[in-house]
């Protein structure tokens, strides 16, 4: 009797809808899968990932607002790479931390000085910042005065060169990306960087997925650690 090869009866894996930030620094989607970079290692953490825990990964870029909202409701399982906060811990599961991110306001040299935003003298200045981000419920919750919301990273630039704000407060990776421009050409991009927070960053889960599988998933994060590239500025 002839029978079928045993791949012919194998179970699919699990598929996981996944969800990045739209414009974010670094991080691109085609056809369903990150694509890979040299600067911080995300397709083979995805990688690991998806081995780790024995499924697939599809993914898709939306803006973030969008993106909180449908791994709220359940119709994303999870969000990368995201920056924790208070805020979005409280409708959101954070796994266990990836990496440790550092917040930057960037600005044009002699606009302000280092010393003067260790003093908190930022609080007074007008600042550039992406809604929905974690950089802005930073700057909401420590009372700073005068914020400028924009939908898109890649509007932020644009208004520090026209003066309309007098810093940007951005994620390590638009940071990185910045000073490349910087080094590239000096004289265009005379910007300085200052590093105000650190915080934890990784995966944010939807409430079904996480109450299913928080626990694997962090083993599987601590895991993929190992993949992660630190290029800081």
């Amino acid at each position: 009797m002839l029978t079928l090869p045993s791949l012919l009866w194998a179970k699919p894996q699990p598929l996981l809808r996944g969800g990045v930030v739209q414009s974010f620094p670094g991080i691109a989607v085609t056809k369903g899968n990150i694509e890979p970079e040299a600067a911080y290692g995300h397709a083979e953490i995805i990688n690991c990932l998806e081995s780790a825990l024995n499924v697939d990964i599809e993914w898709q870029s939306l803006p973030t607002d969008r993106l909180l909202k449908l791994t709220r409701e359940n119709e994303l399982d999870l969000i990368y790479p995201m920056g924790f906060s208070a805020e979005r811990d409280s409708f959101l599961q954070a796994s266990i931390w990836l990496t440790k991110d550092d917040d930057y306001f960037v600005f044009k040299s002699g606009v302000v000085t280092a010393e003067e935003l260790q003093q908190g003298q930022a609080k007074n200045r007008s600042i550039g910042v992406k809604r929905g981000s974690p950089q802005l419920h930073f700057m909401q919750s420590n009372q700073y005065q005068h914020i400028h919301q924009v939908y898109d990273y890649q509007q932020l630039l644009p208004l520090l060169k026209m003066d309309r704000v007098e810093l940007l407060a951005v994620p390590q990776p638009l940071a990185e990306q910045l000073q490349s421009a910087m080094q590239a050409d000096a004289t265009e991009h005379n910007l300085q960087l200052y590093n105000y927070y650190t915080r934890d960053a990784g995966f944010y889960l939807s409430p079904e997925f996480a109450n299913a599988n928080l626990q694997r998933f962090n083993t599987a994060v601590i895991e993929c650690r190992q993949f992660v590239i630190n290029a800081k500025p």
